[in-house]
């Protein structure tokens, strides 16, 4: 098994174990830090350290699981459209001082390890405050954010960590942008008797009644946990072939959360600039977090969340 450790601003270091590793540094678009992972089975993976923002998942026959936008920009500055944004510690704007979704993906985080192994292809990432974080949220955190590459699927996992001395309330999402041939024919399973905040409708809870979720129009909801379990949805697309499934689990301590989904595209109408028609075509949003609802961590105290993506 091969390591490969953070050093400081773009400095990596190996230590062998005797296994030529292949995962490793890189650089990506805007001349920006990143890790790939590459599997030996063929599969791969690019993580950007701004933001700790996964922008390329590909399986073993070099198909391209995740959505990034043709025009997202990779200045350093505003956060990458598409991809898997990190949001911590808000889910949008409820506190206008904040950047929208929190500063986790507009911040550069700092690799912790790479490990190569016949099993997987595993990155860590490290954030921890900072007195520009201070600024706009004064508590003190830390985040760790884990990517497992397997032959078979990819893991993404998000924990916090309270290292203050003071509780404090938070949301945490993982914003996934899935590439799909086409959004009109996508459909999105599992949902089915949970309640949900439609907000293109004003924000009126409804409960779902549909087994496949159709994305025909803008869409944004959130989807209210129901059950504390891991909560598996499969993403279809043209004629209901299956593409992914996606298993979403969350905990705060040692219980066991409900995960709250979002299922957003924004069409034409709602797209940002960041975003240029027809871009919207090629992707949906699922999204799992604790959003509905802030969680409340004590000090010492520990929440995680995780994605495991399964192509079909």
């Amino acid at each position: 098994q091969n390591r490969l450790w953070f050093c400081g601003p773009g400095r990596f270091q190996w230590r062998s174990a005797g296994v030529e590793g292949m995962s490793g540094p890189a650089k990506g678009k805007g001349d920006l830090d990143t890790v790939v992972l590459k599997h030996a089975s063929g599969a791969t993976a690019e993580i950007y350290l701004w933001g700790a923002t996964l922008t390329s998942y590909k399986t073993p026959d070099g198909t391209e699981c995740i959505f990034c936008s043709p025009a997202a920009n990779f200045d350093g500055k505003k956060a990458v459209r598409g991809g898997i944004p990190l949001v911590f510690p808000q889910f949008g704007q409820p506190d206008k001082a904040m950047a929208q979704h929190g500063v986790a993906r507009i911040s550069t985080w700092t690799v912790a390890k790479v490990e190569d192994s016949s099993e997987a292809s595993v990155a860590m990432f490290t954030l921890s405050d900072s007195p520009e974080t201070l600024e706009k949220w004064n508590h003190a955190f830390q985040l760790e954010y884990t990517v497992v590459l397997t032959a078979m699927s990819l893991k993404v996992t998000l924990k916090v960590i309270n290292s203050g001395h003071s509780p404090f309330s938070f949301n945490f999402l993982l914003h996934t942008y899935l590439k799909i041939p086409d959004i009109s024919s996508a459909t999105v399973c599992g949902l089915n008797g949970r309640t949900y905040v439609d907000k293109v409708a004003g924000g009126d809870p409804k409960v779902e009644s549909s087994l496949e979720v159709t994305l025909p129009s803008y869409t944004d909801r959130v989807y209210v946990g129901d059950v504390p379990m891991p909560k598996d949805i499969v993403v279809k697309g043209v004629y209901g072939v299956p593409l992914f499934a996606l298993i979403n689990e969350a905990s705060v301590g040692v219980e066991t959360k409900a995960v709250d989904m979002v299922i957003w595209n924004p069409y034409e109408e709602a797209s940002p600039g960041d975003l240029p028609p027809p871009a919207f075509k090629e992707f949906v949003c699922v999204e799992p977090g604790l959003v509905n609802a802030f969680a409340g961590l004590p000090p010492s105290g520990t929440a995680e969340l995780s994605q495991k993506i399964i192509p079909l």
